[in-house]
């Protein structure tokens, strides 16, 4: 198989996946609107639509791969399986530019007035054309564009499930073949040639992305989303089990069976004495995991801070010279910045983390801004200073104020860079081409093991991989919550 029949593939998938999911994204997104009158539901039915996001790709391929492996002589059933799970991710991704993004500052009432005006000219059907994409197409563009490059460059998900080289993804084939010892500069033009296609898509975004205003008027009428409200619930329950609820089950039992047999044998006092000395599986998994979480969080703070700068300046520009690199996907960044910390300049620092977070924080600054959008990370100055003023009350009014500041300033920070220290942590591409030598992130030794079949150990490393990154969180919520403020006495 040539990169061109892979190309032809992936861009062909990307176009027909993202397609699909954009109508449905629409009537999911209807319903989530529907639902603010209800705000614990709203938040439920919203939590349920963007969970499919954060559901690792290795995880998705993994607990599919025996699905694939039964699938061998039905090419199309492969490609079809692959596809519906790209669907569901995508469907969360477009229903998330939904809700962040604003709509156009022109409203229908200016289009219709425009259309009075019609004359059948040239200049007057090309001004039509841009009102369009500027206005009510603005958006379903954005997000069709979205899906198309998060489906044209997803890697790990295919990966596992290429049983018998389907499906067929240029990514997987550029993967193997850099792994396979091909040279780092054929490596790159063999990526310029995917860039080809992003950079056609990319363009239309940084056309309209930039484009600001206050909200206008949608169609999202009561209505029509009541009417809708059955099929948004089957697309979510089909989102929600498929990416989430059929792994957890599939992988519950083994996970635990896995977790016994990684802490030895022996009385429950033994098993502890071993792992706090470091001597049993369990021991080096969670301290392989722990090492593979610090640079993903270096990274995830780092970006952060980035993203929030980018937004505070407010320059469309900058904007999109920001999220360029990272739209151009984990693999093109990963081969990139692999031949720029080879020239001399560079090469002593080569073989550290250095690599591994730059790629990280180029590779998140588009969803970091996201996130400083959606969970609006840059609070009111003002009201923490308020907040801030109920703490040095004292009494009732300080919990008050304590409260009211991790809700406004603690909470927002720490779930954004949780999850982008999440998503750096499971990127397969840049831990496995960037890593130092003498280092193996947790990720790519669950990447490599997947391939040679299901374990009870390997579930259970996985899982690990997943609960304890979930336990520090807590952990630090707890702790950052009660720590008090510079100001306080």
């Amino acid at each position: 198989m040539t990169l061109e029949t892979a190309l032809a593939w992936s861009i062909g998938r990307s176009m027909l996946v993202t397609t699909v999911a954009l109508p449905m994204s629409l009537v999911v997104w209807r319903y989530i609107s529907v639902c603010e009158r209800s705000r614990r539901f709203h938040r439920l039915v919203a939590a349920a639509a963007l969970t499919p996001l954060f559901v690792p790709d290795l995880v998705t391929g993994f607990t599919y791969r025996m699905t694939s492996a039964r699938l061998i002589h039905s090419e199309v059933a492969t490609e079809v399986l692959y596809a519906v799970l790209l669907l569901f991710r995508i469907l969360a991704l477009q229903v998330a530019v939904r809700m962040i993004l604003r709509s156009s500052s022109l409203s229908a009432e200016a289009l219709y007035s425009w259309k009075l005006l019609r004359n059948g000219s040239t200049s007057w059907w090309l001004s039509w054309l841009r009102f369009e994409v500027q206005g009510p197409l603005r958006i379903p563009l954005i997000a069709w564009i979205g899906g198309a490059l998060f489906c044209f460059q997803e890697f790990e998900t295919a990966a596992l499930l290429q049983i018998d080289r389907h499906p067929i993804t240029w990514s997987v084939w550029l993967f193997d073949a850099h792994a396979a010892g091909e040279p780092l500069s054929h490596s790159l033009l063999f990526a310029s040639r995917s860039m080809v296609f992003q950079v056609i898509l990319l363009l239309p975004v940084i056309l309209l992305l930039p484009s600001r205003g206050p909200q206008a008027s949608t169609d999202t009428s009561l209505d029509s989303a009541s009417r809708s409200s059955p099929i948004a619930l089957c697309i979510l329950f089909a989102a929600f089990g498929t990416l989430i609820l059929w792994p957890l089950w599939t992988n519950g039992t083994e996970a635990l069976s896995g977790i016994r047999a990684l802490t030895g044998h022996g009385n429950l006092t033994q098993r502890m004495l071993l792992f706090l000395t470091g001597r049993n599986d369990l021991a080096l998994r969670f301290q392989q995991i722990l090492y593979s979480i610090l640079p993903a969080t270096i990274a995830s703070v780092a970006v952060l801070q980035l993203a929030i700068g980018v937004r505070a300046l407010d320059r469309p520009w900058l904007t999109v010279l920001a999220v360029a690199p990272g739209l151009c996907g984990s693999l093109v960044i990963s081969l990139t910045l692999l031949a720029v910390f080879q020239t001399p300049l560079l090469n002593a620092v080569y073989d550290s983390w250095l690599p591994m977070i730059a790629a990280s924080t180029l590779l998140m600054l588009p969803r970091a801004l996201l996130l400083v959008v959606l969970l609006e990370v840059l609070s009111p100055s003002t009201s923490i200073h308020s907040a801030g003023l109920l703490r040095v009350a004292g009494g009732a009014a300080a919990v008050h104020g304590r409260n009211l500041i991790w809700q406004l300033d603690r909470v927002r920070w720490l779930i954004a860079t949780s999850v982008l220290a999440h998503w750096c942590l499971w990127d397969v591409a840049v831990a496995s081409m960037l890593r130092p030598v003498g280092f193996e992130p947790i990720v790519v030794r669950l990447y490599n093991e997947m391939h040679y079949g299901r374990t009870e150990t390997l579930v259970a490393m996985t899982f690990l991989a997943l609960a304890i990154p979930l336990g520090l969180i807590c952990v630090a919520a707890v702790v950052w919550k009660r720590l008090p403020e510079k100001n306080d006495s």
